[in-house]
């Protein structure tokens, strides 16, 4: 898959603050850091940009929801009406909130997670505001152009129905993650967005023509040649699946650092968990084993969702299919009913361990994007202190969450993860990558100097300068001195969609004990070399303050000729 290639060299101190401080190398291999900013004032500026803040967690919050099932919503449930399991072991549950429209009632506050409260906003009348984050994700290296639009005409009406506090992105994967409109309230800049993505063939479309072609040249190959294609077709498919979830988790991360209800709406004809299973079926093999598997990293997406709360809700865009679909031109080898089944099984995994929906065999998505849109407002915030579960066995538990009340069924996610401090600033870099205004907890410059050629063929290398404010960092005494300790992130994004791996580099600022009145006040300039195409790049630094998890941010829009 494509990506933006990045190296920085070794960082250097700018002149003016040569003289007053000293950088050192830190360790980046030691054990993960989970330090706390302390409670964020609740009216945060951070908070209203829709941003949350790097704090300790102290409770694991679940969002549930509760129906019939014929998926009446049930909103009079005590929390003795529940039961919740983690690890097998049930526990009393500590934290119990109904938010219902997005408002927490000031009654509940005193139930509600510290957790949960820090997420939301204060309104006139006392109440608290927990605002819905939106995340839409086109898998258009799985998609064909009828189908995109079926599930495009229900998000126009969704849309229209968005409040002021909603943010919503909007997000084409094909080969890469291309930000067709960032996190966003404006209703004209989506519903745009949207007009032009229908412009836009998606890359299913090259998949599905090269699929009939190498499935009808392995019919008239003879066994030894039919393998070998098979092997091949294999290989091709598996590369794309794996360049999907990996944007796809990267996409999770970005929105595990919105503040708020956290909702992902993957729209698909769904991904091969085993690649080449779909292929070796079409050419009538009844084998049950294949040699290519990307389990793994579909796992890793599930864990990036459930560790951050994120609800994935999966959109079949197949819709009603036949061996001859309305929308087809002719028919398509994927549209057998063992096929499908191979590609919803990763639409199903997503939603039903996450607590989301998965969407299949429909043409018309709008009645379940209407459930969506009110589920992800009014639904039960329980919780139970980290404190009193057993962490020594496993970092990752496995949950269960039932109702006693008969006929009532529930939905949340399946397993919880505690995030470092580390994970969440990547989180923090991944959504700043995708959001050009994003801010930071503290002031942080970035200056990008002109390319000059270098570092191979076609490559360009350019000068980078970090500015950090001295004041911006936490610094202990030892010894006589001022020590403070950061990360720091350089990370690219193209307009292609392509963007850099994230590799933080910790340094270690000392200041001699009689130099710090006049340092206090002065900068800290990293520097380096960057390595790049050409094209339009937006750079993003991001500097962490290791003893409180603050991050500043920077980024510039740069045309590297």
């Amino acid at each position: 898959m494509n990506r933006t290639t990045f190296r920085s060299r070794t960082a250097i101190l700018a002149a003016r603050t040569a003289a007053l401080v000293t950088l050192a190398l830190g360790s980046a291999s030691g054990a993960l850091a989970q330090g706390t900013a302390g409670a964020p004032p609740a009216e945060s500026p951070l908070l209203k940009e829709g941003i949350r803040r790097v704090v300790q967690v102290t409770a694991m919050d679940l969002d549930v929801v509760a129906t019939t099932k014929d998926g009446t919503p049930v909103n009079d449930l005590r929390k003795e009406d529940f039961v919740m399991k983690v690890d097998g072991r049930t526990y009393p549950i500590d934290y119990f909130t109904h938010v219902d429209s997005g408002t927490l009632h000031g009654p509940d506050l005193g139930q509600a997670s510290p957790d949960l409260i820090l997420e939301t906003t204060a309104g006139d009348g006392g109440d608290r505001y927990l605002s819905r984050q939106f995340l839409i994700f086109f898998d258009d290296e799985h998609l064909l152009p009828f189908e995109r639009q079926r599930v495009t005409e229900g998000l126009r009406d969704l849309i229209t129905r968005l409040t002021p506090s909603d943010r919503v992105a909007l997000v084409a994967y094909g080969g890469s993650s291309r930000v067709v409109v960032p996190f966003t309230s404006s209703k004209e800049a989506l519903l745009d967005g949207l007009s032009r993505m229908d412009k836009i063939p998606p890359s299913g479309i090259r998949w599905e023509s090269d699929y009939r072609r190498t499935v009808s040249e392995a019919q008239r190959s003879r066994p030894g040649t039919r393998q070998a294609l098979i092997n091949a077709w294999s290989q091709q498919v598996r590369a794309r699946e794996k360049g999907t979830l990996d944007d796809l988790r990267r996409a999770v991360a970005a929105l595990a650092a919105r503040s708020g209800k956290r909702v992902l709406i993957y729209v698909s004809d769904g991904l091969e968990l085993h690649p080449g299973q779909s292929f070796q079926q079409a050419l009538g093999s009844l084998l049950s084993q294949w040699d290519e598997s990307v389990l793994e990293d579909y796992r890793r997406v599930v864990a990036e969702a459930n560790q951050s709360g994120i609800t994935i809700h999966s959109f079949d865009a197949k819709g009603l299919t036949t061996d001859g679909d309305a929308g087809s031109s002719s028919p398509s080898p994927f549209s057998s009913f063992i096929t499908n089944q191979n590609l919803r099984e990763s639409l199903a995994g997503f939603a039903n361990e996450t607590g989301g929906l998965v969407v299949t065999n429909r043409n018309n998505f709008q009645p379940a994007l209407d459930r969506i849109y009110r589920e992800s407002s009014s639904y039960y915030a329980i919780g139970i202190t980290l404190a009193a579960i057993d962490s020594r066995k496993s970092r990752e538990h496995k949950i269960d969450v039932r109702s006693t009340r008969p006929g009532v069924t529930v939905r949340t996610r399946t397993s919880y993860a505690t995030k470092t401090a580390d994970q969440a600033v990547r989180d923090r870099i991944e959504m700043a990558l995708m959001t050009p205004d994003a801010s930071g907890d503290f002031p942080v410059g970035l200056a990008i100097a002109s390319p000059r050629k270098g570092g191979g063929l076609g490559k360009r290398l350019a000068g980078y300068d970090v500015t950090i404010p001295l004041s911006s960092l936490t610094f202990t005494d030892e010894g006589g001195k001022k020590t403070a300790v950061f990360d720091v992130v350089i990370a690219a994004a193209q307009d292609t969609g392509a963007r850099s791996e994230i590799v933080p580099v910790r340094r270690t600022i000392t200041v001699q004990g009689d130099k710090w009145p006049q340092a206090r006040g002065e900068s800290f300039h990293y520097t380096g070399e960057l390595k790049s195409g050409t094209g339009n790049y937006r750079f993003v630094a991001a500097v962490r303050d290791v003893a409180t998890d603050r991050t500043g941010l920077a980024s510039q829009a740069t045309r590297i000729e």
